[in-house]
């Protein structure tokens, strides 16, 4: 399950959302509403349309990947969802429109470094027991390889379709030393996986994200620690990885600033 357009870098099919959805890969559905921070990112222009998830972090701010948008597009938030599609029957959802959207400024499209967005709601969100807002991290140490994390979505699944239901999957960090060998692998030597990323490994099951998972929150040891930004095609295979946007001081700063 993930968000992400598919681009060629030399011999190899990176995979990349920009405005589009990694997905969730032989995971398991989520219990209805237990991840009630999260966000479904419905984005689409005249011709076009995907998805993304990402993070509700105040009442009117949802923290996503940068890539999550689309020229002459408009982006779509709901929040309490548990089944994907914007005009999905379920009690409890809320439908709002974006009315700002803020790219960390140093985003680079071409090596989706900085790959972090905050997207403004059109109107404030209502809490309660399926919304919530999720705290993004006071701490900023780096996550331990072998740290076992979490991330959930409805992008596309093994069935090569999004999910209908909202996934969920565990996967275990990876040093950058050892993605960047697998991206190296992978035919992309101009890809650099630097210190304000995290990578985790495709589980032993297959499980990983893909497209339309893009945005989607990496949480460690119950911390917000990053943001689904890229993974490889296809999705699932053994010996393969996926990268974070990780959520350093310098990120979470400006968050702060722009929110406050």
């Amino acid at each position: 399950m993930k968000l992400f357009h598919v681009i060629f870098l030399s011999a190899a099919c990176l995979l990349i959302s920009e405005g589009s959805d990694l997905r969730i890969i032989n995971g398991h559905e989520a219990e209805a509403n237990s991840r009630p921070y999260m966000a479904y990112i419905k984005i689409q222009n005249r011709t076009h349309e995907t998805i993304c998830g990402g993070t509700l972090i105040t009442e009117d701010w949802v923290l996503t990947a940068a890539h999550c948008t689309m020229l002459k597009g408009r982006a779509t938030v709901i929040l309490g969802a548990h089944l994907s599609g914007l005009y999905a029957r379920e009690r409890g959802r809320q439908i709002l429109s974006v009315m700002q959207y803020v790219t960390y400024p140093k985003y680079n499209n071409k090596t989706y470094n900085n790959d972090i967005q905050l997207m403004k709601l059109s109107r404030t969100a209502k809490l309660g027991q399926k919304v919530k807002r999720f705290p993004i991290p006071t701490t900023f140490e780096d996550v331990d390889e072998g740290t076992v994390c979490e991330t959930a979505g409805w992008g596309e699944t093994e069935k090569k379709e999004d999910a209908k239901r909202l996934m969920e999957i565990y996967v275990s960090t990876i040093t950058r030393k050892e993605c960047q060998i697998r991206f190296k692998n992978e035919q992309t030597p101009d890809l650099e996986i630097t210190e304000n990323q995290i990578c985790t490994s495709v589980g032993p099951g297959g499980e990983d994200t893909c497209v339309g998972d893009s945005g989607g929150p990496l949480i460690c040891d119950g911390v917000f620690r990053g943001i689904l930004s890229f993974g490889m095609n296809p999705c699932g295979q053994h010996n393969r990885a996926a990268a974070y946007t990780r959520l350093t001081e310098e990120y979470v700063d400006w968050i702060q600033e722009i929110i406050a």
